[in-house]
């Protein structure tokens, strides 16, 4: 499952959500910041890439979880010149 969201601050966030372990009962999230829209997590071209720090029941909650990790990066790439100028 993925996910594409923005402009947050100007960037875009693309999310990610695998399964995971022997029986694929668990969802890692994985996220993406980047400048443009990318047509989708593997397309991305990023400044910056995050992975979930927990193992989660569903997809959903793995996205949010790695959501909300780039979203707190934004900020500091917003007050950042090189993040902002390409």
């Amino acid at each position: 499952m993925e996910r594409i969201t923005g402009p947050h601050h100007g960037f875009y966030i693309a999310s990610y959500a695998c399964e995971t372990g022997e029986s694929g009962e668990r969802f890692l999230g994985y996220s993406k910041i980047c400048r443009r829209r990318p047509e989708s997590y593997w397309d991305a071209n990023c400044l910056v890439k995050l992975c979930g720090t927990r193992l989660h029941g569903d997809e959903e909650q793995a996205l949010a979880e790695a959501e909300a990790q780039a979203r707190e990066q934004l900020p500091a790439l917003a007050r950042d010149p090189e993040a902002t100028l390409h």
